[in-house]
Protein backbone atom coordinates (compact mmCIF):
# COMPACT_ATOMS: atom_id res chain seq x y z
CA UNK A 1 0.00 0.00 0.00
CA UNK A 2 1.15 3.50 -0.80
CA UNK A 3 1.49 5.95 2.10
CA UNK A 4 2.19 9.66 2.30
CA UNK A 5 3.54 10.80 5.67
CA UNK A 6 2.08 14.10 6.92
CA UNK A 7 3.41 16.56 9.49
CA UNK A 8 1.22 17.05 12.58
CA UNK A 9 1.86 19.73 15.24
CA UNK A 10 0.43 17.45 17.96
CA UNK A 11 3.19 14.92 17.31
CA UNK A 12 0.83 12.32 15.85
CA UNK A 13 2.05 9.82 13.31
CA UNK A 14 -0.40 10.86 10.56
CA UNK A 15 -0.47 9.69 6.96
CA UNK A 16 -2.58 9.33 3.83
CA UNK A 17 -2.98 5.67 2.87
CA UNK A 18 -4.14 4.20 -0.44
CA UNK A 19 -7.15 1.92 0.19
CA UNK A 20 -6.61 0.01 -3.06
CA UNK A 21 -10.02 1.09 -4.41
CA UNK A 22 -10.02 2.74 -7.83
CA UNK A 23 -12.45 5.32 -9.24
CA UNK A 24 -10.82 5.16 -12.68
CA UNK A 25 -7.36 4.41 -14.07
CA UNK A 26 -5.85 7.59 -12.53
CA UNK A 27 -7.96 8.26 -9.42
CA UNK A 28 -7.91 6.09 -6.32
CA UNK A 29 -9.50 6.35 -2.87
CA UNK A 30 -7.21 7.16 0.04
CA UNK A 31 -7.87 7.62 3.76
CA UNK A 32 -6.29 9.52 6.63
CA UNK A 33 -4.77 7.23 9.26
CA UNK A 34 -3.20 8.00 12.62
CA UNK A 35 -1.38 6.08 15.35
CA UNK A 36 -3.46 4.67 18.22
CA UNK A 37 -2.16 7.18 20.78
CA UNK A 38 -3.50 10.15 18.78
CA UNK A 39 -6.96 8.96 17.60
CA UNK A 40 -8.42 12.32 18.70
CA UNK A 41 -6.63 13.97 15.74
CA UNK A 42 -9.30 12.52 13.43
CA UNK A 43 -12.13 12.74 15.99
CA UNK A 44 -11.68 16.53 16.14
CA UNK A 45 -11.32 16.97 12.39
CA UNK A 46 -12.91 20.03 10.73
CA UNK A 47 -14.59 20.00 7.34
CA UNK A 48 -14.41 23.29 5.44
CA UNK A 49 -16.93 24.21 2.75
CA UNK A 50 -20.35 22.68 2.25
CA UNK A 51 -20.79 19.53 4.32
CA UNK A 52 -22.04 17.57 1.31
CA UNK A 53 -19.05 18.77 -0.74
CA UNK A 54 -16.12 19.72 1.52
CA UNK A 55 -13.33 21.77 -0.03
CA UNK A 56 -10.86 21.01 2.75
CA UNK A 57 -10.36 18.80 5.77
CA UNK A 58 -8.36 19.90 8.83
CA UNK A 59 -7.37 17.26 11.39
CA UNK A 60 -6.42 18.48 14.87
CA UNK A 61 -2.80 19.62 14.70
CA UNK A 62 -2.92 19.76 10.90
CA UNK A 63 -2.17 19.69 8.16
CA UNK A 64 -5.17 21.15 6.42
CA UNK A 65 -5.74 19.24 3.18
CA UNK A 66 -7.54 21.12 0.38
CA UNK A 67 -8.80 20.33 -3.09
CA UNK A 68 -5.93 20.78 -5.53
CA UNK A 69 -3.17 20.11 -2.97
CA UNK A 70 -0.28 18.04 -4.29
CA UNK A 71 1.91 15.62 -2.37
CA UNK A 72 5.29 14.25 -3.40
CA UNK A 73 4.98 16.21 -6.64
CA UNK A 74 2.42 13.89 -8.23
CA UNK A 75 -0.52 13.00 -5.95
CA UNK A 76 -3.29 15.60 -6.32
CA UNK A 77 -6.45 15.85 -4.15
CA UNK A 78 -9.47 15.92 -6.48
CA UNK A 79 -12.37 15.20 -4.09
CA UNK A 80 -12.92 14.98 -0.34
CA UNK A 81 -15.84 12.93 0.94
CA UNK A 82 -14.61 12.07 4.46
CA UNK A 83 -11.40 11.16 6.30
CA UNK A 84 -11.86 7.64 4.92
CA UNK A 85 -12.72 8.66 1.36
CA UNK A 86 -10.32 11.11 -0.27
CA UNK A 87 -9.96 10.89 -4.05
CA UNK A 88 -6.40 11.34 -5.29
CA UNK A 89 -5.19 11.52 -8.86
CA UNK A 90 -1.80 9.82 -8.93
CA UNK A 91 -1.03 10.73 -12.53
CA UNK A 92 0.05 14.37 -12.03
CA UNK A 93 3.54 15.48 -12.86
Amino acid sequence: MKKIKLYNRDGADLWLEDTGKQIDENISIWKLSVDDKHKYVLEFCRYIGYFSEPEAIDPSGGPMISLGDKFEGKYKIVKINSVNNIWINGNNK
